[in-house]
């Protein structure tokens, strides 16, 4: 992220465009929650003392970027409020990361959940997950019933069961392909790794690479202001690919779209931004890799239909569908398959009000933009949900739950590797 000296709230125009697309002015109604109330305030941010309020209102962003994506001016509302995360320890002694905590501490829901899960969260936020994991926040309001803990994490297996020396030299030259598969992926559910490793091997002839020291994407740290901490783990992931020059496939949406942003978090060091720059351009995203491979292999790689129909809705990751704009390919790919009957929202994609770190500060008001979607969804007649974002996914799945709905929400490697086998 550069340092930007611009004054914010000089370029908004005060249109109002940015009202009718934002999740958490639609869910309360009051303008100090539009992009443009926060652009507002952050230009007064060197004038006024800044309190627990201030902190309160900059934390009521989703950070889904359709904002940015509606402005006529290109406004970058979400930059100014990681800006502003960033520098409230500074302007008054108001650590954000604190912020969230009081908020979970203090609120009922979240200290209900805490008890539901027991032990079982105790080891996945004190011990099972790693202290850079951006999964830690996620998981804050997660029943017992979410947490299924696989006997070990799929790096933690892989460094169990790769050979050494020259043998896996040899492995990782045939591969062709590197795997930067995400924190869920990773460690809470590494049927999303595994699946996906079946599909590269299935299109390709060999499994990926995965380079053993990759951490965190570093989302959370950045959503949270920890703008140093997110530039850390952005050099741990550059060095970890270094290894190779392969393509590096990305199973989550959101780490794709935070991947792809480490030249912008790395632009003030021109050694690192120009490592970044190497490494963004051999990112694949998921569906887009996949759709490629699949297409290229015509027919021979695709069953033939069964004789029932599933379907399907494909929910579209805000990280996706704002500035990157990948929406299209993933229906494509799942198109691809026989017997599958792809549908729609009433309303058109939404935001599922996951956000990372907005539901942990805001469980009420994440609800209130996840039920919008329950309830549009409620009206057709899909019975799974198919995206490949970590926290989309994670959302989706408390919401089926919370709202006994029917079907169940997949995704995208698991649901194509069982359509294959």
């Amino acid at each position: 992220m550069k340092n930007n000296s611009k004054r914010y709230g000089e370029s908004c125009a005060k249109c109002g465009t940015c009202n009718t697309v934002c999740p958490v002015y639609l869910a309360t109604g009051n303008e100090i929650h539009t992009p443009r109330g926060k652009q507002h305030l952050g230009s007064r941010i060197e004038k006024d003392e800044v309190s627990s309020h201030y902190a309160d209102i900059f934390s009521k962003c989703l950070l889904c970027g359709a904002c940015l994506d509606a402005c006529p001016r290109g406004v970058d509302t979400p930059e100014l409020v990681i800006k502003v995360r960033s520098e409230l320890p500074r302007l008054s002694g108001l650590s954000f990361i604190k912020y969230l905590s009081r908020r979970a501490l203090a609120h009922p829901s979240l200290l209900s959940g805490l008890t539901r899960i027991g032990k079982a969260a105790n080891l996945i936020l004190g011990e099972w997950l790693p202290h850079d994991s951006g999964l830690r926040l996620r998981l804050q309001s997660f029943g017992q019933e979410a947490f299924k803990l696989p006997a070990a994490g799929y790096i933690e297996r892989l460094k169990a069961e790769l050979p050494e020396g020259k043998e896996q030299q040899e492995r990782r030259e045939k591969s062709g392909t590197s795997y930067f598969m995400g924190c869920l992926a990773n460690h809470l559910q590494p049927d999303i790794a595994e699946s996906t490793q079946f599909l590269v091997a299935r299109t390709t002839g060999h499994k990926a690479d995965v380079p053993l020291e990759q951490a965190c994407c570093g989302m959370a740290a950045l959503a949270a202001g920890r703008i140093d901490e997110a530039r850390d783990l952005a050099k741990k992931n550059i060095t970890a690919f270094e290894i190779n020059d392969f393509p590096i496939l990305v199973s989550c949406s959101s780490c794709y779209y935070q991947l792809k942003s480490y030249h912008e978090l790395l632009a003030d060091d021109p050694e690192w931004r120009e490592r970044a720059v190497r490494f963004i351009e051999r990112l694949q995203e998921f569906s887009t890799f996949f759709l490629e491979k699949f297409s290229d292999s015509g027919k021979a790689l695709i069953p033939a239909a069964s004789g029932s129909s599933i379907k399907v809705l494909y929910h579209d990751p805000c990280h996706l569908r704002f500035k990157l704009h990948i929406t299209s390919e993933p229906r494509q790919l799942i198109s691809l398959f026989p017997g599958i009957e792809m549908q729609e929202l009433p309303s058109g994609p939404q935001c599922c009000g996951q956000g990372g770190l907005f539901q942990v500060a805001h469980p009420d008001l994440a609800q209130k933009v996840r039920d919008r979607l329950m309830d549009d969804f409620g009206n057709i007649s899909a019975q799974t949900v198919l995206t490949a974002c970590s926290g989309c996914l994670l959302q989706w799945q408390l919401g089926l739950a919370a709202k006994d709905k029917r079907g169940k929400a997949e995704h995208l490697a698991i649901f194509i590797a069982k359509h294959l086998q």
